[in-house]
């Protein structure tokens, strides 16, 4: 059987489901909260989480190994002192199990004291590095990758491969744009580069525009090299 993405976060889910429930409550429904962002510049990518999680559950007639679940949702509006607050809300009120959520890295950051101390299972999306590496939360998993994950490795081509001595990057100022930006830099200075410009547009900026022209006209030979570490629809 080939392992995919799919089947682990099916594995994961099934193995949070069963050890996020005490025995004696096997009769019970499993209450799950979902923390999202419903509002907000970060809301599409929110709404569709809720979306496909209902559909999910209608599917299967809202049960879960013979059990029925009881969904509540919660909108951080992409704040991450209030996605605190609306995970102890859903804890110490509504008494879920388990969560899926948050939905970005900064509000996943905000929040790691908390899961820890509920000590509430969590399956999340949000690319926050330190949840897993150096600070690592044993209630946390992530079912996708980190926010420099896959800035490393073009880090590493555009240094080794491409030869580029000097860049620059441009990402979205939020926790996961910087995340990105900072393990890129760090691959690439290791191999003998130099980031020599850094731009963080805010979140909401509706055209780039200024911002590439912006750009340094020195950072390298034609093609000019630049790297954009995160964009308007990178949401970790």
């Amino acid at each position: 059987m080939q392992f995919t993405r799919r089947r682990f976060i099916q594995a994961t889910g099934a193995a949070a489901v069963a050890a996020a429930v005490p025995a004696p409550a096997q009769a019970g429904p499993i209450r799950l909260g979902l923390m999202t962002v419903k509002t907000g510049p970060l809301a599409s990518g929110g709404i569709d989480m809720e979306r496909a999680l209902t559909q999910f559950l209608q599917e299967r007639n809202n049960t879960l190994a013979g059990r029925k679940v009881e969904l509540t949702v919660a909108d951080s509006g992409g704040v991450p002192a209030q996605t605190r607050t609306k995970i102890q809300e859903m804890v110490e009120r509504d008494h879920i199990h388990l969560m899926i959520g948050p939905l970005d890295t900064a509000s996943a950051l905000a929040s790691d004291d908390y899961i820890r101390q509920a000590q509430l299972l969590t399956l999340s999306v949000a690319a926050a590095e330190d949840m897993t590496q150096r600070k690592p939360n044993p209630w946390f998993t992530r079912g996708t990758s980190t926010s420099s994950q896959s800035a490393m490795p073009l880090a590493d081509y555009a240094a080794k491969t491409l030869g580029y001595k000097r860049m620059a990057v441009i990402a979205d100022d939020i926790a996961y744009g910087h995340e990105m930006c900072a393990g890129f830099m760090r691959v690439f200075e290791d191999a003998g580069g130099k980031v020599v410009q850094r731009m963080f547009p805010p979140l909401t900026v509706p055209d780039y525009g200024t911002y590439l022209a912006q750009l340094k006209s020195n950072i390298a030979p034609a093609p000019t090299a630049s790297a954009t570490c995160g964009s308007s629809t990178n949401t970790g």
